[in-house]
């Protein structure tokens, strides 16, 4: 004789059933309810940016064009929607990481093809720094409005 809730085999019952635990996102640069394009975009301009030595930079920067306009229309609408709808999901941590992460890279990345000629910069950086830039500048815009919530003690009051 076996019992079904006792053995190890058998399935729990619904009720006995433990619910599931969220998913931790400790590395998660965006959080739920970003858009799907910030999403894409900046996945495709990371995957230009950090495979630049590997597919070298006609490829990267086609990569860059391609992950660059995603980013540039879906910012302002989650801004926009953040404001105005209170939607959730503004990746102001990945705007942090890529504008430090453009500014620390930029002394690296000089070179001079000849000694004692001009310096350039390989465009990693300043590309890096652009999203970076672009997604803390609609931070603020994304900030949403602290609705003032007037009681009736407040209007008698007044």
């Amino acid at each position: 004789m076996s019992d079904a809730v006792t053995s190890p085999s058998a399935p729990l019952p619904a009720a006995q059933a433990e619910p599931a635990k969220p998913s931790s996102s400790a590395f998660c640069f965006t959080d739920p309810g970003c858009r799907t394009e910030v999403r894409l975009g900046a996945l495709i301009i990371l995957a230009a940016v950090f495979l630049w030595l590997f597919f070298g930079p006609t490829v990267c920067s086609r990569l860059y064009l391609i992950g660059a306009p995603l980013l540039f229309i879906g910012i302002p609408i989650q801004a926009i929607q953040a404001r105005r709808d209170g939607r959730p999901g503004y990746p102001w941590k990945l705007g942090v990481v890529l504008t430090i992460g453009g500014g620390l890279m930029w002394p690296d990345l000089r070179y001079r093809e000849v000694i004692g000629g001009p310096v350039y910069v390989q465009e990693i950086a300043p590309l890096l720094l652009a999203a970076g830039v672009w997604i803390m500048a609609w931070w603020p815009v994304a900030r949403t409005r602290v609705q003032s919530v007037v009681t009736p003690e407040q209007k008698a009051s007044a």
